[in-house]
C-alpha cells in the first residue's frame, strides 16, 4: 500500500501539466509583442543629388525590416543583418529640403515607432571661370613647374625651374639667371630664386603654403620661408627625392617622398614615419582627422596604392594589380591623386574620374570617366576643391573639368582654347574661387590660372 506522502509526490505532474496546457491556451487568444529592434536614422553625409541614410541597430544578431520614405515617397523597403547600414538616395534635388521617416516591419505589418530626420541637400557651385595663361623662361633652358599652392587669390606660390636672359648677380654679369619659384602678390608675379646656405640653388618640386607667413617647399631637401625669410632646414632628414608636401598648421606638416619615404614635422622636430611600402608616394592631402597618400611606380611589381593615416599608423585602403584598372573586377587602377574633404576623401585613378571615399564607414561611391567629359587619352593629375559640390579634375594634358555637385563640366581646354603648344601639367590647386594647373608647353614653364 502507497503511503499519502508517495500519493501527494505523483500527484504533482498531473496538476503542473494542466496548468502548462491552460497557459498554452490563454496565450492563442494574446497577440504577440513585436520585438524591439531599436532603430534610429540619422543622414551622415550630404551632397547636391544624393543623401546618404544610416539606419543604426542597439541589436546585431537578427534580421531588421524596414521602410524609409522621402516626404510620402517610399525610398527603399528592405532587411540587414548587424549593427547598421548605409544606403543612397539618388533621386533627390539640389538645395532643397527633405524629411526621411523611417518604420520597423514586423511580420509584414508597419509599426508605430517612427524615426525621422529633415536635412537640406547642397546647392550646386558655380562653374563660370575665366582663364589666363602664363609661361616663364627663355626656350632652349629646362623650363619648367611641378607644383603650386595657393593661399588666397592674391597670394599664390609656384615652383620648379627656369632660366631667363638677364643680369646675374652672382657672376657679376649678363647670361640665363636661374629661377626656381614664382610667386603672385595679386598684382603682378615675382620671379625668386630659393638658394639658402648651404643647400644653394636647385629645382624644386613640391610648395605647400600653410599661411601668409610659413612656406614649405624642396625636392632633395627641405626649405621653409618663415617670417620673409628662406631657410634651409639642415635638421630634416635626407630621403631622396621629394613629391610633395601638405600640412594644416605649423605643427604639422608631412613630406611624401619616392621609395614610400614619409617625414612629419610637429613644430619642433622632423620624424621618419613607416609606410609599409616601397612605391613612390605621389599626391598627399588631409584634414584634422585623418591624411591620405597616393602611390604608384610605373616599374612592375611595386604597389599602386591609397595610404591613410589613422589611430598612429598608415594603413592601405586599397591596392590595384594593375595599371589601368578595371571597374568590372573592382580595380581601381593606378591612383593619381587624393583631396581630403570634411567627412569624404576624393581620389582620381586609372580607371575612374573620382571615388568618393566616405572613410567613417569605409565605403566608396564611383564616377567611372565615362561619365564625365574628361577624353580618354588623359589622366587627372590633379584633384581638389572647396567641397563635394565644388571640384576641380585638372588633367595632365591642359583639360580642366569643374563638378558642381551635380555635372561635371569643361571649363578650360588648353587644346581647343586657341593656345599653341601640347601642355604637360604636373600640379594643380583649387581653392574658394582661384584653380591653377602647372607644367610646361613649347619649351617653357606653364601657368594656367582660372578666376571665379
Amino acid at each position: 500500500m502507497l503511503n499519502n506522502n508517495l500519493k501527494a509526490k505523483t500527484g504533482m505532474p498531473i496538476i503542473l501539466l494542466i496548468t502548462a496546457l491552460l497557459f498554452a491556451m490563454s496565450c492563442k487568444e494574446c497577440p504577440t509583442e513585436p520585438e524591439d529592434p531599436d532603430l534610429s536614422l540619422s543622414a551622415p553625409y550630404l551632397e547636391t543629388s544624393i543623401v546618404w541614410l544610416k539606419i543604426s541597430s542597439s541589436e546585431s544578431t537578427t534580421s531588421k525590416s524596414f521602410i524609409v520614405q522621402r516626404d510620402t515617397i517610399v525610398v527603399l523597403e528592405s532587411s540587414f543583418h548587424g549593427k547598421d547600414t548605409l544606403i543612397a538616395d539618388r533621386t533627390v534635388q539640389p538645395n532643397t529640403s527633405y524629411t526621411y521617416t523611417l518604420n520597423y516591419v514586423d511580420h509584414g505589418k508597419i509599426q508605430d515607432e517612427t524615426e525621422s530626420v529633415t536635412i537640406t541637400t547642397l546647392d550646386i557651385s558655380n562653374s563660370d571661370f575665366t582663364w589666363e595663361v602664363y609661361r616663364f623662361g627663355d626656350e632652349g633652358n629646362e623650363n619648367w613647374f611641378r607644383s603650386v599652392s595657393i593661399v588666397n587669390e592674391n597670394n599664390i606660390w609656384i615652383v620648379g625651374t627656369f632660366r631667363c636672359w638677364g643680369w646675374d648677380s652672382l657672376y657679376s654679369a649678363y647670361g640665363y639667371v636661374p629661377y626656381n619659384t614664382v610667386h603672385w602678390n595679386g598684382t603682378n608675379w615675382d620671379t625668386v630664386s630659393i638658394a639658402p646656405k648651404p643647400f644653394g640653388f636647385s629645382s624644386l618640386d613640391a610648395v605647400c603654403a600653410i599661411n601668409d607667413s610659413v612656406v614649405w617647399a624642396g625636392v632633395d631637401a627641405i626649405v621653409q620661408l618663415k617670417n620673409g625669410q628662406w631657410l634651409a632646414r639642415t635638421d630634416s632628414p635626407d630621403l631622396s627625392w621629394m613629391m610633395d608636401i601638405w600640412g594644416n598648421s605649423v605643427s604639422n606638416t608631412y613630406f611624401a617622398y619616392y621609395d614610400g619615404g614619409i617625414v612629419h614635422f610637429n613644430g619642433t622636430s622632423f620624424e621618419i614615419m613607416s609606410s609599409g611600402t616601397t612605391t613612390n608616394l605621389q599626391d598627399i592631402d588631409g584634414n584634422d582627422e585623418r591624411v591620405f597618400i597616393t602611390g604608384f611606380k610605373t616599374t612592375i611589381g611595386y604597389d599602386k596604392l591609397l595610404l591613410e593615416y589613422k589611430n598612429g599608423q598608415w594603413q592601405k585602403v586599397f591596392t590595384s594589380s594593375t595599371a589601368s584598372g578595371d571597374l568590372s573586377n573592382g580595380d581601381l587602377g593606378r591612383p593619381y591623386s587624393v583631396k581630403a574633404l570634411d567627412d569624404v576623401a576624393v581620389i582620381s585613378t586609372a580607371a575612374a574620374a573620382t571615388v568618393k571615399y566616405y572613410y567613417h564607414d569605409g565605403i566608396m561611391d564611383i564616377w567611372p570617366e565615362k561619365a564625365t567629359p574628361l577624353c580618354n587619352y588623359v589622366s587627372v593629375e590633379r584633384i581638389d576643391g572647396n567641397a563635394i559640390n565644388d571640384l576641380a579634375l585638372i588633367t595632365n594634358g591642359g583639360q580642366v573639368v569643374h563638378y558642381n555637385g551635380r555635372d561635371y563640366t569643361t571649363v578650360f581646354d588648353y587644346d581647343v582654347s586657341g593656345y599653341s603648344g601640347d601642355p604637360s601639367i604636373y600640379g594643380g590647386d583649387f581653392k574658394d574661387d582661384v584653380i591653377c594647373a602647372v607644367g610646361d608647353v613649347l619649351g617653357q614653364a606653364l601657368v594656367i590660372i582660372g578666376r571665379r
